[in-house]
């Protein structure tokens, strides 16, 4: 498996899973704040309004030999702790000499994830991108016909986790570098963690979009017609985003969106190219990372997190339990929770799970923002439903 290989795979199996078990973990994965800016907003049935996740104790109370939040890292680390795995673990895994990562996270962070760990370990890294529907049903896919190939696993879908639990293929697996990820943060038997939050902002054209958007009531203003981008793949990525805050604003909201005949883009990439184009002015529910990427690489764009809450979604990583290169792969998983891969993470734009480590540059702290959190089992009791929706109201193919 070379490089970035592309899946088209649809999400039927996924759906089998989750249930009740699936509204107690992802509502957990964002529940509650320390210190909330502000209260959590009423975001309809089937989706949660929060604060930042809770701290861990690991994050009140750091640990010997640890940084404490708010003191300043050790140069070269996050936390103030260097990334020393064991001895033999590190020998076994360059026995094995690869990993193979399934991932939908945004290329360029992946990439500048893998680069220093195979200047440090000469362990290669080849890794299947795909949107999280498309990782998912890969692994399971694999699974099926008994050739496991991936050894790491990372997606947006908290409930494909609970699937691949519940049909044991996960190993079990409590890392040292995950002691500052919140308990609610992580699955009880430590098959899996959360490492990342996705939030879904506004973003827009500043020459094109001078009065942007500020809340997304806006964008069914009339004055957006033939101005919008939007990005939803042809197996329903995007959708749980535009269901989510559709919960928080109804139909008519949505309808009025579609009225002003939005573009569609199938990938948050293709968002920002459009809009640094020119080809239209304003784009709702953007990747957080690449609006805030395309700012500071100086391109005519900005973006912002709206005041009644932001569509949010944590992002699981865990280990196969038949993993084919078992060693390397548990040596990857530590790299990409540790201080190394979580600073190359929010270097990136993206929010880091850990509690002791800064918001991405030029952007709030979680405990400002409202998050509201899918509920899975919500949206897989209603998905087909939903799809079948919004392509009667947006047109086009969506995974029915």
């Amino acid at each position: 498996m070379a490089g970035h290989e592309r899946g088209t795979m649809t999400r039927r199996d996924l759906l089998r899973a989750s249930g009740a078990a699936a509204v107690a973990l992802a509502l957990a994965a964002c529940g509650g704040s320390s210190a909330p800016a502000t209260p959590a907003a009423t975001a309809g049935a089937g989706a949660t309004a929060t604060g930042a996740p809770k701290p861990s104790a690991a994050a009140t109370s750091a640990p010997a030999g640890t940084t404490a939040a708010g003191s300043a890292p050790a140069a070269g680390t996050v936390a103030g702790v260097a990334f020393n795995p064991a001895a033999d673990l590190v020998e076994k895994a360059k026995k094995e000499g690869k990993v193979s990562l399934y991932t939908s996270l945004d290329t360029q962070i992946v990439d500048a994830i893998i680069k220093p760990f195979k200047e440090r370990f000469g362990i290669d890294v080849q890794y299947f991108r795909g949107g999280s529907n498309d990782v998912s049903t890969k692994v399971l896919a694999e699974s099926d016909a008994g050739k496991v190939q991936a050894d790491v696993v990372d997606t947006s879908d908290i409930a494909a986790f609970l699937s691949f639990k519940k049909r044991n293929l996960l190993k079990a697996y409590d890392s040292p570098n995950a002691r500052t990820i919140a308990d609610n943060l992580k699955d009880a038997d430590r098959q899996w963690v959360a490492s990342r939050l996705t939030t879904g902002v506004l973003q827009w054209n500043t020459s094109i979009a001078p009065d942007p958007p500020k809340h997304w009531k806006d964008l069914a203003d009339p004055k957006w017609a033939g101005k919008l981008v939007y990005f939803s793949s042809s197996n329903g990525d995007g959708a749980p985003r535009i269901y989510t805050l559709t919960k928080l604003l109804g139909d008519d909201w949505l309808k009025g969106v579609a009225a002003n005949k939005p573009l569609r883009v199938t990938t948050p990439q293709l968002i920002t190219q459009t809009l640094e184009n020119g080809e239209r002015g304003a784009s709702f529910l953007q990747n957080d990372n690449i609006a805030q990427r395309s700012k500071l690489q100086g391109k005519p764009t900005d973006y912002s997190f709206p005041d009644e809450g932001v569509a949010t979604e944590p992002g699981g990583v865990a280990i196969l339990k038949d993993a084919p290169h078992p060693n390397a792969g548990t040596l990857f998983y530590d790299w990409w929770i540790g201080d190394e891969g979580q600073k190359i993470l929010v270097e990136g734009g993206k929010y880091s799970s850990r509690s002791d480590l800064q918001p991405p540059k030029g952007n709030p702290p979680l405990s400002s923002l409202k998050l509201l959190l899918q509920d899975p089992a919500d949206y897989q009791a209603n998905r087909q439903a939903t799809l079948e929706k919004l392509s009667k109201i947006f047109g086009g193919e969506w995974g029915v």
